[in-house]
C-alpha cells in the first residue's frame, strides 16, 4: 500500500500514529475478520514495523478492543445528540436513525464488522457490546419516558426503545449500495413508521 508507506517516511507524533495504526487496523479487520489477520499484517498494511505497533498496541486484542472503544464512542456522541439536541419527538427519531444510517454508510464495512465480529467468540468483545446496547436503551428509555408525560411506564418505554434500536441498526446494515436518495427515502418510511406506532401508545 503505497500511500501508508509514503506516510510511514514522515515522523510522526505519537497520537498521529495512533490515528493513522487505528484507521488502518479498522479497514484490515473489516476486510478479514478478527481472527484470520495478524499484527504482521497491520504493521505491513500501515507501512511500519512490528515494534512500533507493539509500542501503541501490546498485542492485537488491545487493538481491537481499543478500535471498538473508539467506534462505539464516536457513534453514542452522534446517538446522544440527536436525542438531546434535536427539535420535537419526530425529529429525535429522525436524528436517531440517521445518526445509524450514517454512521454505516460513512464507515462501510467496518461497522458491519462491530456489530458481527464483536458477537463472536471473544467474550470481552461481546460484553463491550451489550454495554453499548444498554447505554443506547437507557439513554432512549429515558427520553421516552420523559417525553410521555406518563403516557408510558418505563417497562413499556424500554420495549419501544428497543424495538426502535433494533428497527434502525437492522435497516442501516441493508442495501448499504445504495444512493443517498433511496437510503433517505429509508430513513423517512421507518420514521413515518415509528411516529405513528409510539403515538399510538399515547405518546
Amino acid at each position: 500500500m503505497a500511500g501508508a508507506g509514503t506516510g510511514a517516511r514522515r515522523r510522526m507524533r505519537a497520537p498521529e500514529r495512533r490515528k493513522q495504526l487505528l484507521e488502518v487496523a479498522r479497514k484490515v479487520f473489516a476486510s478479514r475478520g478478527y481472527h484470520v489477520v495478524t499484527m504482521d499484517d497491520v504493521a505491513k498494511e500501515a507501512g511500519v514495523t512490528k515494534p512500533i505497533l507493539y509500542d501503541h498496541f501490546p498485542s492485537k486484542r488491545d487493538l481491537y478492543r481499543d478500535l471498538l472503544e473508539a467506534d462505539l464512542a464516536r457513534l453514542g456522541d452522534r446517538l446522544r445528540d440527536a436525542l438531546e439536541k434535536s427539535q420535537g419527538n419526530r425529529e429525535r427519531i429522525r436524528g436517531s436513525f440517521q445518526a445509524y444510517f450514517d454512521f454505516v454508510d460513512e464507515e462501510g464495512a467496518g461497522f458491519r464488522l462491530l456489530m458481527q465480529e464483536a458477537v463472536g467468540p471473544e467474550r470481552e468483545f461481546r460484553e463491550m457490546l451489550a454495554r453499548f446496547r444498554g447505554e443506547v436503551l437507557d439513554q432512549v428509555t429515558d427520553v421516552i419516558v420523559r417525553e410521555s408525560k406518563g403516557g408510558l411506564g418505563r417497562d413499556e418505554a424500554a420495549d419501544v426503545a428497543l424495538g426502535l434500536i433494533g428497527m434502525a441498526e437492522t435497516a442501516a446494515q441493508r442495501d448499504t449500495g445504495v444512493s443517498k436518495e433511496q437510503r433517505s427515502k429509508t430513513v423517512d418510511t421507518l420514521v413515518r413508521l415509528a411516529w405513528r406506532g409510539i403515538t399510538g401508545l399515547t405518546l
